[in-house]
């Protein structure tokens, strides 16, 4: 669906294509690993459901137990209580999903480029020549992390711009397979 120039939701098959176009079958995608859409998107969504259906219930047993004239204003009070609380919460949710869906990273023989949707009217990509790669690092911390087995994956090159040295790309599956297929791709690149 594109709504605007700058979020399309067909834009990473796209760019996909191009580049296989380019480097036929030598490319490789970094995506969100299935942790993230499951922890931070399918299970915050179902507890927002729930806390939305018992707040809704509870305001208008709230409201049907009280008089009349007190009703009108506990509805008035409990409906701006829900949109000051609820509206953020689903606000933070579909950016989550923002996230899940068009932040992506494609690796080529020539470089690396890091695409990064940061909200509907917002996004950032750059490319990164693989001859400026200096390290690629993997970070194994935490127990929930070794048990899922999904890490950030810290790309570092040259610097040449203020954001630009650093490629931070978290919650990847498997993510020393992960180094080794980038490892693979960029050393064919002559």
């Amino acid at each position: 669906m594109k709504i605007f120039s700058s979020f399309d939701t067909d834009f990473k098959n796209q760019i996909i294509e191009r580049e296989k176009e380019i480097y036929w079958d030598d490319i490789f995608v970094i995506s969100h690993g299935k942790f993230y859409y499951y922890f931070y998107i399918v299970l915050p969504t179902i507890f927002l459901a729930i806390w939305l259906i018992v707040y809704i219930v509870t305001l208008y047993y709230l409201a049907s137990s009280t008089h009349w004239d007190w009703a009108n204003l506990i509805y008035i009070v409990w409906f701006i209580l829900l949109f000051a609380i609820f509206i953020p919460a689903a606000f933070k949710l579909l950016k989550k999903y923002i996230d899940y869906i068009l932040d992506f990273v494609v690796v080529t023989p020539k470089q690396l480029i890091s695409y990064n949707q940061e909200w509907i009217l917002s996004r950032k990509w750059r490319t990164v020549d693989v001859d400026k790669i200096k390290t690629i690092s993997v970070n194994k911390d935490g127990l929930l992390r070794s048990l899922f087995n999904f890490w950030n994956i810290i790309i570092l090159t040259e610097w040449d711009e203020k954001w630009a040295w650093e490629i931070n790309f978290s919650f990847i599956d498997d993510p020393d397979n992960v180094k080794f297929k980038v490892l693979n791709i960029i050393e064919k690149k002559d």
